[in-house]
């Protein structure tokens, strides 16, 4: 019962937050604060360690880590290289100084390392187990991403994404979310592997945000807006559906070669 008044509790949050834009820290304060310490509350009131959420250590915990990591940087970098063959952006250096860099790179790190952190305790270790429960597994994964495209919905309005783009927007982070529920599902339900690729996409855009400046040349419609490119374009949805039904894949060959759990 407490998931559902935790996922209810959530939604109201965000639609609070789009009905009346000065309450726009209501949304983030639920998602960064109230919903993981409910969670966590839940989850041991429930008599399960805070570790089976999908933080816990083994000998896999690294390799994981690290194959995500890895993973997660050259995402974003591909998604640039198609979109440049396609003829649909242009990049032009950006010229900043080395001393701006670290120190935007070391509060971007900090900031990456709670709140992917946080996202991946709830919505992947905490949301689809406990939904599971109830729903079963495929609906709970729905149920979660969907949850977690939510959850993004206001910072778009913050940024002034038209409503139509927001809709792409929510629909991206849900295939997007779904990847990453099949990468934490099929790896014992660690969330090592899910983390680092979200870390190193997250990571990897931002760098490229950094060095490198932006020329639009196809459509709004199909890149999304400026502040939430790639996810609020058609191209995000593609490229995040290939995404999840390729992971997909991967982990059906390696169960079939019983190698999954490797």
């Amino acid at each position: 019962m407490i998931v559902f008044f935790l996922f209810a509790g959530a939604l109201i949050a965000v639609v609070i937050t789009l009905a009346v834009p000065t309450l726009a820290w209501l949304s983030p304060l639920t998602f960064v604060l109230l919903i993981p310490a409910g969670a966590i509350i839940s989850w041991i009131r429930d008599g399960r360690l805070p570790a089976d959420l999908g933080f816990r250590f083994s000998a896999r915990s690294l390799p994981r880590l690290v194959s995500g990591f890895l993973l997660g940087l050259a995402i974003p970098v591909l998604f640039l290289i198609i979109q440049i063959a396609g003829g649909w952006i242009t990049l032009s250096p950006r010229i900043e100084s080395p001393g701006n860099f670290f120190s935007y790179l070391f509060l971007l790190l900090l900031r990456m390392l709670f709140l992917v952190a946080i996202e991946e305790l709830v919505f992947r270790g905490f949301f689809i187990q406990s939904l599971s429960r109830k729903t079963g597994i495929g609906i709970a994964v729905l149920l979660a991403s969907l949850l977690w495209g939510t959850g993004h919905l206001s910072s778009m309005a913050a940024e002034g994404v038209e409503t139509g783009q927001m809709v792409i927007g929510m629909a991206t982070f849900t295939l997007w979310g779904i990847m990453l529920s099949i990468c934490f599902l099929n790896t014992d339900k660690s969330l090592w592997l899910p983390y680092g690729i979200h870390m190193g996409i997250n990571l990897s855009f931002s760098l490229a945000g950094w060095f490198f400046v932006t020329g639009r040349i196809a459509p709004q419609w199909w890149l999304g807006h400026p502040s939430f490119a790639p996810e609020t374009g058609w191209i995000g949805i593609l490229f995040w559906g290939i995404l999840a039904m390729g992971m997909h894949g991967f982990f059906t060959v390696l169960a079939r070669k019983g190698l999954r759990k490797n």
